[in-house]
This record gives structure tokens, sequence and C-alpha cells, in this order.
């Protein structure tokens, strides 16, 4: 796959992130959802992943949707009241410094937020109470002040649904929502003209508003080029909302949305499920052969998607020493390359009241089905009522069983001593039972099987 223009691109993953693919989209950035970040375990996992590829030249925004009470998603957040209350009570830049510090210390960059939609009474649902104010002015003021509290950690903000989501009664993501009687000097418009100095990102809304434009927000010429760039002289990144949400995907083909988007001077097509929307890249890259989009133009957004990049985006983050660290103390004796192995793992268990092992045991099978998608997984008492012909990777909890098998490497997540190596010809010793020691395990043996 091209990715020459991966630039132009935002995605995000169902399930587990898939570092193939990103190595051949190249996006500009990722978007965490729920199922990449379970637990905090796992969302470990996911910023291991993330920032393996930084580690080979990639760089990524790397985005959630936590907003703050309606709507969280990362899960070493305490939960909050939400916007709606910040708005009523103040808080939000206070709110925006502790999520902030929170989200750069666990690898995070970006963040789509703040939501600068107005609360109406008759507001959809899906705007509820994710709106700071049916008062445009508390809107205005949370909003800045939320960003302002992102900002000294360093998160780059997004504000959300230009021009305005909050009249609207329907919810785009499943239906084209259409708002009567708004302008380009609507109040909730001049919401945005006033914050759109101090956000690199503004997320387009999927709505049609007849008075200014017959055509959906996120594709409109009139709205992203004459209204925001030139009439509120915002230079920053114009992120579309999912190209893959109904108001726009029942309504536009991919060809006619990519096209409309670019022209209407959009910089980024979010994706928030790649794996089953490959088809709008496919058909962006089939466009720019045939000359359907400006090479030119789109370079220019490539590069501006570049300096952005350059002011919020590290090539680390701080709590990666932990990885780092489960990863440095491994010892290992590999004797020979590990060809398709099986896996024999322990039933989940505490060693005593002072003991955790247990929680992190319960998700070591999906982890190993996840980095070898086409293995074979047993539980130890399985595992000594078989015979295995090929090579099997044996995590070891608090004793050896006698399991049949010409080759074995033991992984020994808990009990070891000095004879461990003298006793055992091949094995592994991570110091540790953790998912993350677990996950560098893995890496360690595919690396062993590599021919």
């Amino acid at each position: 796959m091209d990715n020459t223009f991966g630039n132009l691109f935002f995605v995000g993953f169902q399930k587990n992130i898939n570092t193939s693919l990103l190595e051949k989209i190249n996006p500009a950035g990722i978007i965490l959802y729920p199922e990449n970040m379970k637990d905090v375990s796992s969302l470990q996992l996911s910023m291991e992943r993330i920032y393996s590829l930084f580690d080979k030249g990639y760089k990524f925004f790397i985005s959630s949707d936590h907003e703050g009470g309606q709507l969280e998603t990362v899960p070493n957040v305490f939960p909050s009241p939400g916007n709606l209350a910040f708005g009523m009570e103040g808080g939000a830049r206070l709110y925006g410094n502790y999520l902030g510090n929170l989200l750069s210390l666990h690898g995070f960059n970006t963040l789509f937020a703040p939501v600068v939609d107005v609360k109406y009474s008759f507001s959809s649902h899906v705007t509820g109470f994710r709106a700071f104010s049916s008062d445009h002015e508390i809107v205005e003021k949370a909003s800045r002040d939320f960003i302002e509290g992102l900002s000294e950690y360093g998160i780059a903000a997004t504000l959300k649904h230009f021009p305005g989501h909050g009249r609207a009664v329907s919810d785009s993501h499943f239906v084209l929502p259409i708002v009567e009687d708004f302008d380009e000097n609507d109040r909730d418009v001049l919401v945005f003209r006033k914050l759109a100095n101090c956000a690199d990102f503004i997320m387009t809304a999927h709505v049609v508003y007849p008075d200014v434009d017959d055509v959906i927000a996120t594709l409109s010429k009139r709205w992203l080029h004459e209204v925001l760039r030139e009439d509120f002289g915002f230079d920053g990144l114009i992120l579309s909302d999912a190209f893959e949400m109904g108001a726009l995907k029942k309504y536009y083909s991919p060809r006619e949305a990519i096209r409309k988007f670019f022209e209407a001077d959009g910089d980024i097509i979010l994706i928030s499920d790649v794996e089953n929307n490959l088809e709008i890249i496919e058909t962006f890259y089939s466009m720019v052969e045939t000359g359907e989009l400006d090479r030119d133009l789109l370079n220019e957004k490539s590069k501006k998607v570049e300096r952005i990049k350059n002011k919020y985006v590290k090539n680390t983050y701080p709590a990666r020493f932990l990885s780092d660290t489960s990863k440095k103390v491994i010892k290992a004796n590999i004797s020979s390359p590990v060809l398709e192995p099986s896996f024999v793992i322990p039933t989940p268990q505490n060693l005593s009241l002072a003991d955790t092992t247990e929680r992190d045991l319960k998700s070591i099978r999906e982890l190993i089905l996840t980095e070898f998608p086409n293995s074979h997984v047993y539980y130890e008492d399985e595992a000594i009522k078989m015979s295995f012909i090929g090579p099997v990777v044996y995590f070891v909890l608090d004793g050896v069983k006698n399991i049949d098998a010409k080759r074995i490497i033991y992984v020994f997540l808990r009990k070891f001593d000095d004879e461990t190596e003298n006793n055992y010809s091949e094995f592994v010793i991570p110091y540790s039972s953790k998912l993350i020691s677990v996950y560098h395990v893995l890496q360690l043996i595919k690396r062993e099987g590599a021919v």
C-alpha cells in the first residue's frame, strides 16, 4: 500500500493495534478506543506497540475521545462529573490540567476535545452532557480554560464539532442531521471564531446547514475554506469526523467524499475502524494516481501536518521507562529459532494475599493469540496429558510439570533461583509476571523465530 500521503489520515482500531498496517499507512495519527485500552495493562501494551514504531522512525499524533463525563475512555483517569458540571461550577481548567498530566504521562499527545457545541433543550443525546452549557459565554470560557489546562502538558486540543452540533436533533453517527435557521453569524459558530486561535485541530460536523450550503459541513468549501480559513483565520488542521459515520457514508461515495473534503480545504480524514474501511484509503490513492486529487495541494497539507507534529510529538513518554525496564532485565538462552510454537500457560491464581498475579495471568492467553494468531495455547493441566511434536513455550508459575515434548523453552514467571539456568538448557527469565514483561518475552521469541 502506498503511504506517500499517510499524513492525511487519522486512524483507529476497534480491536488491537495493528502495527503492520500502521507501517503500511503511516498515518498522521492514531486514536485509541476502549477496545484498545480495556484496562491500564492493555493501554500500556497499546502504547508499547505504537512507540515500538517510533523506535523505527515513525511519528504519530496519539489521541483519544476522553472528554470527561459522558464520554470517558482512558482507564487510568478518575471519572469526572462531566462538561455540564464544569460549565455550571467551574473547574474546566483544573480538569484539563489533571487530564493533560495523565495523558502525557501515559503516551498521548493529542485529545479530541473540548466539545464546543452549545446545549439546547432539544439537542440530540449525542451532545447531551458533553456540552459545557447552553450559555455561549460559558462554553467559550470553559473551552478556553480546558485547552489551557491541556497545553501545560503539551496535549494538542481539538475544537469540535464545527460549525456547531448543538442544534442537531438527530445523531450523525446514524443519520444526516439538518439544521435550519443557522448561518455563519450564528452565535454557535462565533464560539469557534473566538477560540480558533487557541487550538491546532478543529473537527468538522456531519451536519447540513441549508441556509449556508446544501453540502454537509465536513465537505463544504463555504464552511471550511471561506468561513473557517478566510473569515476566522484558522491555520491549523481541519480534521473530519469519522468518515464511516452514517451521516456521511449513506449520502456520499468514498470518492465523492474524499474529493469534496480536500477541495473544501480539509486536511485529515478520520477513519475510526481502519481495518474494515481500507477502501477509503485505497480510493484516495487511486484518485491520486488518476490526477483527480492535486498532488501539490496534498503535499502542502502533509507539510503542515508535519509542522504541527513537530510541536507536539515526542520520541518517548515518561512512563515508558516501565516497559524499557521490563525489556532490559530479561535473561534468556534460546539455542535455535522457535518456529510455530505451541504455548502452555498456568491457571490464573494468586500466590498470597500480597499478590495480584492472577489478574495478569487471566490476560496472557489473549496476549499470546494477538502476537501469535495462528498458535495453539493450552493450560498446564491440559498440556500434561498431551504429546507435542513442535516446540513448546511453557510459562511456568511455581513449578515445572512434566510435558511430553522434544523441545521446551521454559519461561519462569514467578519461581526461579540461581540453579534455574543450570537445570534448563533453554529458558527465559523476565523477573516479572506483568503483561508488559510477557509482551517483551513474546517479542524475543518472535525474533528468535525469524528466519
